[in-house]
């Protein structure tokens, strides 16, 4: 894909996970996506749209937040070069357990044929 595609691809993504809308989501992502956690987390990869959009579009979220509580996922740079997108984002929330989260997250995107093939996350864990 061409860098300004991928960009855009990319941001359409970031414009859905807000909305909690798994449709909207899981038509961004190629059949075969596969996301990729920190490998020190205790979290086992994702593949496959269906699945990778489930996670996205809330389960995640709702299991780890409260989101009663603010929540922010703010996208502080955007680097992309040709079918890869590196982003750097930070996220503020309360956890379920009452404590407040902060953390800063790189996200390393492959795209494919118009869709997001492979999302790979780094995170201080």
């Amino acid at each position: 894909m061409k860098t300004e595609e991928t960009r855009a691809l990319v941001q359409k993504y970031y414009d859905a996970l807000p909305k909690g809308d798994a449709a909207a989501i899981a038509a961004l992502l190629a059949d075969d996506c596969q996301w990729l956690p920190p490998a020190a987390a205790p979290i086992e990869p994702v593949v496959g749209r269906e699945a990778v959009a489930a996670v996205f579009s809330g389960a995640l979220v709702k299991d780890t937040f409260d989101l009663s509580q603010p929540f922010n996922l703010d996208v502080r740079s955007m680097i992309v070069d040709g079918n890869t997108a590196v982003v750097q984002q930070r996220l503020t929330a309360t956890a379920k357990n009452g404590n407040p989260y902060e953390n800063e997250y790189v996200w390393v995107y492959e795209c494919r044929d118009g869709k997001i093939a492979k999302m790979e996350e780094y995170a201080d864990t």
